[in-house]
């Protein structure tokens, strides 16, 4: 459903904009530790703390050189310490653990390089004490949402193996490490933002850490993605459009209200101290009617769009511009008439909200493809064929002949 009542005719007949790129520093302002701090504590706020309480930790380059090395082994002295792993007597756990020493052995000469990070590992045991027994992970910008496959289907880590499967197993996390700067909005700029052979980063300016926040079981039907430009919120969009809940069609003009109360006392001018004007940022509508801050996202076509098109929200943000104009030649005119329609128009129309209206508006789920690994799905769709998933089970189950 759009709360909209439609773009101006001179608009909808424009030709598509160029797709929004994003600058270095429109990125790097939205990696976690440059804005948590500034919504954690705000006295001038409705709420002082806006976000879910998290711990950042500094990550050194070998451990990026871990995520971006071969094969899922985990670093030594973490082995047992994921409760999604299977236990083993020697306490290892990899992509082909067999059981045999003499593979072992064969298997660590072929693998290379071990890792260990006592240090690392202390500091995520405290940081999972602190947070109540269980964290949500994530990189400087993206959480592994892409590999929940390998961690019971929920980004829910209690312990630091579980952080470890799930940042070395997502290509979200990848996408992190290797192109920061894709599709930067200036010249002179590799993708990849680090020395894949030392794991050294090659920006001064980004610093990669660990992210863990606070499990908190949130619905996803309350989730929304919110886009802002010139300071302005010109458009919301429901966060998970793969699926309909019907209380959204009923109730979204009043979450469209608390959003906007929401942006205006507590992000609006603080987000980069007021210094980027265009950004996307993820909030949270808990039952009470709070929301809650969960992520900022560079206005830029890398962050998807949802039930927009990034074309429909160039425009959005055109005729927003278009009407600040002129309410500003309302004022310069003294013309209170024109002013009170205007604030009426606003009241019924913006910002620009869609939610799914019925099951038929369903779109797919961006990440299905994530969460299996390929040869998995390739064998599901040979139903009856050699190669079946079936077949496949069958011979797993079978004794070894050695």
């Amino acid at each position: 459903m759009d709360s909209t009542t439609g773009m101006s005719a001179a608009a909808a007949a424009a030709p598509p904009p160029e797709r929004p790129l994003a600058s270095k520093d429109e990125i790097l302002a939205c990696q976690f530790s440059s804005w948590y701090e500034d919504f954690r504590n705000m006295p001038d706020a409705k709420n002082k703390n806006c976000t879910i309480k998290s711990i950042v930790i500094p990550l050194p380059p070998i451990f990026i050189e871990y995520l971006l090395s071969d094969g899922v082994r985990l670093p030594d002295g973490a082995n047992k310490l994921s409760s999604c792993a299977p236990a083993h007597e020697d306490g290892g756990w990899s992509s082909d653990d067999n059981g045999s020493d003499a593979a072992a052995d064969e298997d660590d000469s072929i693998e290379g390089k071990h890792y260990s990070f006592p240090e690392l590992n202390q500091s995520i045991v405290d940081a999972i004490s602190s947070l109540g027994g269980a964290v949500i992970p994530k990189l400087n910008w993206s959480s592994p949402k892409d590999a929940t496959w390998v961690n019971n289907g929920t980004m829910k880590c209690e312990t630091p193996g579980d952080v470890y499967i799930l940042l070395k197993s997502s290509d979200f996390v990848m996408h992190d490490i290797l192109h920061t700067y894709d599709t930067c909005a200036f010249e002179g700029t590799t993708s990849s933002n680090v020395d894949t052979a030392t794991g050294d980063s090659q920006d001064d300016a980004c610093q990669y850490e660990l992210v863990l926040r606070k499990w908190s079981n949130l619905h996803a039907s309350q989730e929304f993605r919110c886009f802002v430009a010139n300071n302005t919120l010109v458009a919301v969009s429901q966060r998970n459009h793969t699926q309909h809940y019907q209380h959204l069609t009923k109730s979204y003009m009043k979450i469209r209200s608390q959003i906007l109360e929401f942006f205006v006392d507590a992000v609006q001018n603080r987000f980069a101290s007021g210094a980027i004007s265009k950004y996307v940022f993820d909030c949270y509508v808990d039952k009470n009617g709070r929301v809650w801050l969960m992520d900022f996202n560079p206005w830029s076509t890398r962050t998807d769009s949802l039930l927009f098109t990034w074309e429909e929200l160039l425009r959005i943000a055109a005729d927003a511009a278009n009407d600040e104009l002129q309410s500003a030649a309302n004022d310069a005119n003294g013309d209170e008439e024109g002013k009170d329609d205007e604030i009426v128009s606003c009241e019924n129309t913006k910002p620009h909200m869609r939610v799914v209206e019925t099951e038929l508006e369903v779109r797919q789920d961006p990440i299905s493809s994530f969460r299996a690994p390929i040869d998995t799905v390739d064998l599901m769709s040979d139903a009856e064929g050699a190669n079946s998933f079936q077949n496949f089970m069958a011979m797993c189950e079978k004794p070894s002949n050695l």
